[in-house]
């Protein structure tokens, strides 16, 4: 059919193009690539905290430190209040033993610490995990400061002040994220027009040919607007190799160090892959269309 041995000519000149000027095309998809996977690590940073925000949103936890030597019949009542809460989800009560063997397993490096302090610096405490429809923070002020002045508790941690500290962390990365990616947006337009015009100057005879010979404006445009799809794409799939290279390097080298942080998942959505190259795409569309326009193709 017509339509598919254009796009076919289409795609063959654009290769044929982008091989002929290869180092020029080469610095342009590596401008390109740079500038995605600047926007790319943003997006996938975002991404990760906010998972992460999910996931301690799911599980708020307040713990309370109880005083040295507290009376069993004492902590008992505190249980005891504790469970009648609808705030409530579970309880355990961790022994200065136990708090200790938790530091130990998840801090290698400091474990011989407490030998050195001569003694077990760790209270004795109570964990409790929030019930869903309970975790507010209306709703976890009310429940600390219902329990924060009982007998025997000396302090009170809960996780709501992270969550919202980095909740807004992730919007800030969002919002830094777009700007940046903007302006790189612009860069990698302005990137991509000047190498179409240097292709169409380079070509100009051989345009001149074709409308002398009847090819429309459609058919002399196509060969360099399907050019800056395919810079803009190949610099979305060089981003993506940075991004996953850049990820595989933290998981492994940064992370593997400590239990506490090794644990944590850490990915770029495979949607946010697909919208980088697509993304490179439509940059190099726009690219392309402008130059096209002021070139007067």
């Amino acid at each position: 059919m017509p339509v598919f041995r254009a796009l076919a000519y289409f795609v063959q000149e654009a290769l044929t193009s982008l091989w002929r000027s290869r180092l020029i095309n080469a610095l342009s998809i590596g401008t390109i690539g740079v500038s995605l996977f600047v926007l790319g690590a943003f997006l996938t940073v975002a991404s990760n905290l906010n998972a992460v925000v999910t996931r301690w949103t799911e599980k708020v936890q307040v713990t309370f430190y109880l005083e040295d030597g507290l009376e069993p019949r004492i902590r008992e009542m505190l249980e005891s209040r504790l469970k009648d809460d609808p705030a409530v989800e579970t309880l355990t009560t961790i022994s200065r033993q136990a708090a200790l063997d938790r530091f130990r397993a998840l801090f290698h490096d400091l474990r011989t610490l407490p030998d050195d302090l001569a003694e077990n610096p760790f209270p004795e405490s109570i964990e409790i995990t929030v019930k869903n429809g309970h975790q507010s923070p209306e709703e976890i002020t009310r429940f600390v400061t219902a329990f924060e002045k009982s007998p025997g508790v000396e302090e009170v941690q809960y996780d709501l002040l992270w969550i919202q500290r980095l909740t807004t962390a992730v919007r800030l990365v969002r919002g830094l994220g777009g700007v940046l990616g903007g302006i790189l947006a612009l860069a990698s337009i302005f990137t991509i027009s000047n190498v179409i015009r240097l292709t169409v100057y380079a070509r100009q005879d051989e345009l001149d040919i074709m409308r002398l010979v009847g090819a429309t404006r459609a058919y002399v445009r196509g060969p360099f607007i399907v050019e800056g799809m395919l810079q803009g794409g190949l610099g979305g799939v060089v981003a993506v190799a940075l991004l996953w290279g850049g990820l595989r390097f933290v998981a492994r080298d940064l992370l593997a160090a400590s239990e506490l942080l090794g644990r944590a998942a850490i990915f770029m959505p495979t949607e946010l892959a697909f919208a980088i190259v697509l993304g490179g795409m439509a940059v190099g569309l726009v690219g392309s269309l402008v130059s096209l326009g002021r070139s007067q193709v």
